[in-house]
């Protein structure tokens, strides 16, 4: 078994709706997310190499989908396990999207979830 690294409550305001009136506000979402990967011998050094840096997955996921406008939370979800494992030192990736919708204020949130591997992307 791989080691795991999480990540949880990153969260970001983007323009997504599955209406088009929702598009044109920013609405919050949060993302979770597990990555399976090997650190031992970073933690055996205790030196960060090799290993996911907290800090630039954020900064990358929010510059990515910031700067986006989105119909589903679905390709939120796609995009961001993309992003962590090809950019980082991860075989395999868990990233779950919530969001309260906007439309329904009788909700309090819908989420998504999808695991992909480095393969997965690798076409």
């Amino acid at each position: 078994m791989r080691d795991r690294v999480h990540g949880s409550g990153f969260s970001y305001d983007v323009r997504i709706g599955f209406h088009e009136y929702e598009r044109h506000i920013r609405q919050r979402i949060v993302i979770d997310w597990e990555a399976e990967t090997t650190w031992r011998e970073a933690a055996k050094a205790d030196r960060p190499r090799d290993i996911v840096d907290y800090y630039e997955a954020n900064l990358k996921i929010g510059k990515m989908i910031e700067a986006k406008e989105y119909r589903l939370i679905e390709a939120v979800a796609e995009e961001v396990a993309h992003l962590l494992v090809t950019q980082f030192p991860v075989e395999r990736v868990r990233v779950k999207v919530t969001k309260a919708p906007f439309d329904m204020p009788n909700v309090g949130n819908v989420a998504v979830e999808c695991w992909r591997s480095r393969e997965d992307f690798s076409s």
